[in-house]
């Protein structure tokens, strides 16, 4: 029988479990908002607009989300948070319910969802790397990753069903409950792990640290220039999702749930195997390859008509997102001393905060030259950006 070490730790267990009820959440009120913008506008450069306000609050507080992170118990940090997204999500329910959600109210939703997230982020890495020791860090978040993707793609089968047959009130009270659920699981952490620090800066302190070790550490740098292009032209592809379904599909909310369900698959998939690779030290250069199956897989999809296959295409694009997320978070962490993991968590916010732009790039050129050709082209571009950094950046290869 195959034992896994971070789940013998009773507060690792509870981490993964509260992971995968928030994960859950997320993922349904994205397949909820993706749908309620396109039904409304009926068109997918919306949907584009509505995901980079949600992840906007990602580039405009990552340093500071990390600064967080550092500064607060990572555990009470992880509760508060959960509170404040349940009771966002109680008022959107209400405003859904009464018929008061006009496109302001989703976009002022999507904005307070994505500043909390973008918080929350960084805690729940940081504590996992605290749990779990730096020894086993690629382990810890590809398994901690698993645990996300399986609430996620709960998550999107969930709302998708809830939301075709009952409405987006009740598709984001299900969601809510998920919520609550992850709450009481943060409530159970106990101890602040083995790789916990001993003392906590205060915030400006801990942000000047941070922009000092920033300017001097290439290799952070580096990894925050690639991730963010990657970031760009590779995950915004969730942006053609909506359209997929429901234009070139021909299917509802339901089958929107299907997509971000096979895109949970996908990183099922992804963090189950990074889980079980042992002594995994070469990340750099799987980083590398992951970039090139990014690209190529986005092509695929462009060319998808028939569900099965934009289905598989949908999994091998969130199997090599979810790859790119697990070694990016820890080959950050592993870049910079201990008492700045949070902050290095704050710089991959700060990365995923450049995806405002390429969904607006994906929404805007989805509008102008179609959907298929949109997602050809990002997919290009993510061959030609591997390329660079093969030549240009020789030790990120070496990581």
């Amino acid at each position: 029988m195959i034992k896994i070490p971070a789940f013998q730790n009773a507060d690792y267990r509870h981490l993964w479990a509260g992971a995968a009820f928030n994960q859950q959440g997320m993922s349904g009120e994205q397949v909820v908002l993706g749908l309620l913008i396109f039904q409304v506008t009926e068109s997918t450069a919306w949907v584009g607009i509505m995901l980079a306000v949600y992840f906007l609050p990602f580039f405009v507080f990552g340093i500071v989300s990390g600064a967080v992170a550092d500064r607060l118990d990572r555990r009470s940090l992880l509760r508060r948070i959960e509170a404040l997204i349940i009771a966002n999500m109680m008022i959107l329910v209400v405003l859904l319910a009464m018929n008061l959600a006009a496109l302001w109210i989703i976009l002022t939703f999507a904005l307070t969802s994505g500043t909390l997230r973008a918080l929350h982020q960084p805690a729940r890495m940081s504590y996992a790397y605290d749990i779990v020791g730096g020894d086993q860090v690629v382990q810890g978040l590809g398994l901690l990753n698993l645990g996300s993707r399986t609430g996620q793609l709960i998550g999107a089968l969930t709302a998708g069903a809830m939301m075709e047959r009952f409405g987006g009130s009740a598709a984001i009270l299900v969601l809510a409950i998920s919520h609550g659920v992850a709450l009481i699981f943060f409530l159970r952490l106990r101890t602040a792990g083995k790789a916990a620090m001993n003392k906590h800066a205060p915030m400006r302190q801990n942000i000047a640290e941070f922009t000092t070790e920033l300017r001097k550490n290439r290799v952070l740098l580096m990894l925050l220039a690639v991730t963010a292009s990657v970031e760009i032209f590779g995950f915004s592809f969730a942006t053609a999702l909506p359209e997929l379904a429901t234009t070139r599909l021909n299917l509802g909310a339901d089958g929107l749930g299907m997509l971000h369900a096979a895109r949970a698959v996908g990183g099922m998939a992804a963090g189950l195997a990074l889980t079980f690779m042992a002594a995994f030290h070469r990340r750099g250069l799987a980083y590398i390859g992951v970039i090139f199956v990014f690209g190529a897989s986005l092509m695929l999809l462009s060319f998808a008509s028939s569900l099965a296959v934009t289905l598989a295409a949908v999994a091998i694009v969130a199997i090599a997102a979810a790859a790119s997320d697990i070694l990016t978070q820890s080959m950050m962490q592993l870049a910079v001393p201990n008492e700045l993991r949070g902050r290095a968590m704050g710089v991959w916010v700060l990365a995923v905060g450049f995806g405002p732009v390429g969904h607006l790039e994906m929404g805007s050129l989805a509008a102008s030259i179609g959907v298929g050709a949109a997602l050809f082209a990002n997919g290009a571009a993510l061959l030609i950006i591997g390329v660079i950094v093969v030549i240009a950046t020789p030790r990120l290869r070496q990581l």
